[in-house]
């Protein structure tokens, strides 16, 4: 699966590079190992970075931080809002199916099948396209602002990725918690239409439990 951050900051890299040269949270209440794993992308597509990090046992801890976008503060060069870069992400989430392979009282394995992709909503983006102008000491006009977007939409190129694979869990305080690596994306690309949620509906409607009906 590709790195969330690594492509977050990919984008806001480009932006001060060309700037140089022109110059609800989800809640952790689970019954079962599956729920842990449909909660846990309930929280990444609401980008609430705090919740991811307590779905991981302690040994996969660091991998909540490939999907903490609010990093890129630390990688992003001075005085930019990277707020307004973080409302432009869209993580964009497809469940087919979560199946409980096993389940004992130390360990379970579900099988998960799905996609997932990073999206960019262009008109939230504005704002954030506007501080780089601003910050380059041009002029924030409107032919000045779509040359940026022309290039942050040439930079960055929505691709989902199909997610099949079996993720371990172990039992925590508050339910199962996620503990093996979830670089399961086979890395094929899928075509998808966006909903408001974040949530695609690729393979079909969601439904009200978040899964998609196709």
């Amino acid at each position: 699966m590709t790195n969330p951050r690594t492509r977050g900051a990919a984008v806001g890299g480009s932006l001060a590079l060309t700037m140089s040269l022109v110059l609800a949270p989800s809640a952790m209440a689970q019954d079962g190992p599956a729920d842990t794993i449909e909660s846990f992308m309930e929280a990444v597509a609401a980008k609430d970075f705090e919740a991811i990090q307590g779905y991981f046992c302690e040994a996969e801890a660091d991998q909540a931080a490939e999907f903490d976008l609010s990093a890129l503060a630390g990688e992003m060069p001075e005085g930019f809002d990277v707020q307004a870069l973080l409302d432009a992400f869209i993580f964009d989430i497809t469940l087919d199916s979560l199946d409980v392979v096993s389940e004992s009282e130390t360990e379970a394995v579900v099988r998960v099948v799905g996609s997932m992709a990073m999206d960019l909503d262009q008109e939230a983006l504005v704002p954030f396209v506007e501080a780089v102008i601003e910050m380059s000491g041009m002029e924030v006009d409107e032919a000045t602002t779509e040359m940026f977007m022309t290039i942050v939409a040439s930079e960055f190129e929505a691709q989902a990725e199909t997610i099949d694979g079996d993720v371990t869990l172990v039992p925590g305080d508050d339910g199962w918690l996620i503990c093996s690596d979830l670089d399961f994306g086979s890395g094929e690309s899928v075509d998808e239409e966006m909903t408001d949620d974040g949530m695609s509906d690729e393979s079909g409607d969601m439904s009200d439990d978040g899964m998609s009906d196709g």
